[in-house]
């Protein structure tokens, strides 16, 4: 029951829409059912000036801005009277044995409110006819009108063409609506976030800490660069393999001036349509400038950064024209700085590298031994350990050569997890040893030696002959060792 309730809260908006259509589309068929007639006869345009030459027409209806003629025949014609019974009087002529005049039936139909067809026999006109019939008509006698089509007509007509028109392609309307609208309306703009991240937590990086200090002493206005005449830099590159803290030291530059931060992935301005991605790019700027000072962070700035001209890629390039506009455009000064990150800094283009967009280049590389202990010193702080601390950041660190600090955060959270599946309380050395070879060697991969080799080998080519060396080792015939 609480699932269920959880469910039905969760999708309370979808489920009131899919209510309220099928209330609409349930009045939409009963009013249709509700103000049906009996249909009138439809003859050919023939028979219908015949009948006028003969004289068995009594009366005739124009239908404005429609083709439609409607006329009545007189009941002393018993083909008549006959289709009339077959049609809508079925009924209500049963039992009638004498015909009945056009004006009886008629108060008939007004006593009983019966939905009968007022008209008999229905026909559609032809192009630049109407001065014959209506001389036809006159030289007959027959009596003819003209009205305007009913509003129950209307409005038939009008809820058969959103039945039969709007509702296939609303489904279609609904996914180009939340395609160009929904994503970019009011309430979907990006909300500014206060980063709670410091440079006290971001180790290991000390050179680019030092480089992205100045950015936060601008941002706060400092007066020494007021005093000398230097500017805010506009843009920031992060350069580094992956995992390096190049995102954390974004966070934590916002942290530190305590200004608007706002994140976003490259790859969310490359859409389908064309136009979108500039689209949105003008939107996040637009937000950016009203919450200035701020900060906005691109990842992976080289999915949407590459060199123009490479590819047939329209979308791409307008992104990418926008993005330059909005750095260094023809409003310059709008104290929103962009710190972009990226693994491939050869695959950007020119335009968007050069001073005045990105003004600096910080490269955020593999961390040495002291900044792998500082990484460890960070990532420990909640870890019980077995040992001195002291220890064990000597002994990782030692161990982790080229590891970055997302593997080692990843190293400490394995060896946590492998003392709580042991009900340990506190970490051991062995714990932190395994966890840095699944770190290494993935999780219980076996190593792979010369007699594995040769024994595997042998069983898919037993014909093949072997030799046993001096250590023991028994591998296939020239594939030996000199010793």
């Amino acid at each position: 029951m609480e699932n269920a309730r959880t469910v039905l809260l969760r999708n309370s908006k979808k489920l009131m829409l899919s209510a309220w259509f099928s209330v609409a589309l349930g009045v939409c068929f009963l009013f249709l059912k509700c103000t049906a007639r009996p249909a009138s006869v439809d003859v050919p345009y023939s028979d219908f000036v015949s009948a006028l030459k003969s004289g068995s027409v009594s009366s005739v209806q124009f239908e404005e801005d429609s083709r439609y003629i409607y006329f009545n025949k007189h009941f002393d014609d018993n083909e008549s009277l006959k289709s009339v019974e077959d049609s809508s009087l079925a009924a209500d002529v049963s039992d009638v044995s004498a015909p009945k005049s056009s004006e009886s039936i008629t108060n008939e139909r007004e006593r009983g409110g019966k939905s009968i067809s007022k008209w008999q026999y229905s026909t559609r006109k032809v192009e630049h006819d109407e001065s014959f019939l209506l001389a036809l008509m006159r030289e007959r006698g027959t009596t003819y009108s003209s009205a305007p089509q009913s509003a129950v007509k209307l409005l038939r007509s009008l809820v058969i063409t959103l039945i039969t028109l709007w509702i296939p392609i609303a489904p279609m309307l609904w996914l180009l609506y939340h395609q160009f609208y929904a994503s970019n309306g009011p309430a979907k703009k990006r909300q500014p976030r206060k980063q709670s991240v410091s440079f006290d937590d971001v180790e290991g990086v000390d050179a680019a800490k030092l480089e992205l200090m100045e950015i936060v002493s601008c941002l706060q206005g400092s007066m020494n660069y007021k005093k000398l005449g230097a500017k805010l830099p506009t843009g920031v590159l992060l350069v580094g393999p992956p995992g390096t803290g190049k995102t954390l030291l974004a966070r934590s530059v916002a942290g530190e001036a305590g200004v608007p931060f706002f994140s976003v992935s490259a790859s969310e301005f490359v859409e389908l349509f064309v136009g979108r991605g500039a689209a949105r790019v003008r939107d996040l700027f637009n937000v950016a400038k009203e919450c200035a000072p701020s900060i906005v962070f691109i990842d992976e700035l080289d999915a949407v950064g590459g060199k123009r001209g490479r590819s047939f890629n329209d979308e791409r390039d307008q992104t990418l024209n926008q993005l330059l506009t909005e750095m260094d455009g023809f409003e310059s000064e709008t104290k929103v700085i962009v710190i972009a990150a990226t693994n491939r800094p050869e695959a950007l283009d020119p335009a968007l590298c050069r001073p005045g967009r990105f003004s600096r280049k910080v490269l955020v590389g593999e961390p040495d031994f002291e900044g792998r202990k500082k990484i460890l010193a960070v990532h420990l702080r909640q870890v019980p350990l077995e040992e001195e601390i002291e220890v064990i950041y000597d002994l990782v660190a030692s161990l982790t050569a080229g590891l970055v600090g997302a593997d080692l955060a990843n190293i400490v959270n394995e060896a946590a997890l492998l003392a709580a599946r042991r009900d340990a309380e506190t970490v051991t050395r062995d714990d932190m040893m395994e966890a840095i070879e699944r770190a290494k060697f993935g999780i219980k991969e076996r190593r792979l030696n010369l007699s594995t080799v040769g024994k595997s080998l042998g069983k898919l080519f037993p014909w093949i002959p072997t030799s046993t060396g001096k250590d023991g080792f028994q591998g296939l015939m020239g594939y030996q060792t000199l010793s």
